[in-house]
């Protein structure tokens, strides 16, 4: 009976195998690569510009397995490119410090005025975007402070750093964002305290991005606090506050929402807001209010 058993499972499974359809191989067209920027300000010192090219999910699915080798980084980064700043009628050019980043040596910072950044690629794209630098609001007050509270039902009682802050919204409506920055070191560099840690050419690491819309605001002195992530008693950090407009306010909080940076660049941006003619991402221009904190003074 055994054999008899054996003897038909095998049949039902030939016939299950051969009744299969056999796959089907589908070529989809790859859209062409995108340059996508990214960029940050510093205060009256330089604006630094982050250029990539988008990759097809597909491919990175098939070449790299869910990650990103550094010769695939090393593809993704536009370099070699023409990079000027044009504002109040004086163009400056960035200089490539790395490949794909590029930085001017000093660039003032004038609000209500328009900036406008144009690329061209070694390829001849040229990519452009302008956008106009609004008035800084600056925090009231702003300090971190340990916190010890009882979590749950165990009684057992947990210590953070919140962050503390003030400030006055606007009369006209605002979009704002509060940075967290720390240093790899623990030490504080005030001439780098913005280059974000791409690709480890920054020096320092954003741990944290969090977005107000002043709709949610009911009085016009602003007063909250969040606990910060990543940072502890042995951090430096910068904290900063930025008057953004609604459009790059959309794209943070989809690019949030999306993962950190190297998963979004194997994602298709379609449906991400942009400011880039010719291009993706977006170039900001917030002018924002720089606070330093040595949280081994707490």
């Amino acid at each position: 009976m055994k054999n008899i058993i054996c003897f038909i499972s095998i049949i039902l499974l030939n016939l299950f195998i051969g009744c299969r359809p056999k796959p089907l191989i589908i070529t989809l067209p790859e859209d062409p690569p995108q340059v996508v920027v990214f960029s940050q300000l510093i205060p009256d010192a330089t604006i630094t510009v982050l250029l990539t090219k988008t990759i097809s999910a597909l491919k990175f699915s098939e070449d790299e397995g869910d990650s990103l080798s550094n010769d695939l980084i090393n593809t993704l980064l536009v370099s070699d490119a023409e990079v000027t700043v044009s504002y109040d009628g004086k163009v400056e050019e960035l200089f490539e410090l790395a490949p794909g980043v590029y930085s001017s040596l000093g660039t003032p910072t004038i609000a209500g005025i328009d900036y406008t950044l144009r690329i061209e690629t070694v390829e001849g794209e040229i990519i452009t975007s302008t956008n106009r630098m609004l008035e800084q609001v600056g925090f009231h007050e702003v300090m971190p402070r340990l916190v010890s509270e009882t979590r749950g039902g165990t009684g057992r009682r947990d210590t953070s750093i919140r962050l503390n802050y003030k400030f006055e919204d606007a009369p006209e409506e605002n979009w704002y964002m509060i940075n967290v920055y720390k240093r790899n070191n623990g030490q504080i560099d005030t001439t780098n305290i913005d280059i974000n840690d791409f690709f480890n050419q920054g020096s320092n690491i954003e741990t944290q991005t969090v977005l107000l819309p002043d709709f949610i605001f009911d009085e016009q002195i602003v007063e909250g606090s969040f606990e910060m992530e990543d940072v502890s008693t042995q951090d430096s950090i910068v904290v900063t506050l930025s008057n953004i407009n609604e459009d790059y306010y959309d794209f943070l909080k989809l690019r949030n929402s999306s993962g950190n940076f190297l998963s979004s660049i194997t994602r298709e941006p379609i449906s991400y807001p942009t400011n880039v003619e010719g291009g993706l991402g977006f170039f900001n221009t917030h002018f924002p209010d720089v606070q330093f904190f040595d949280l081994t003074e707490l």
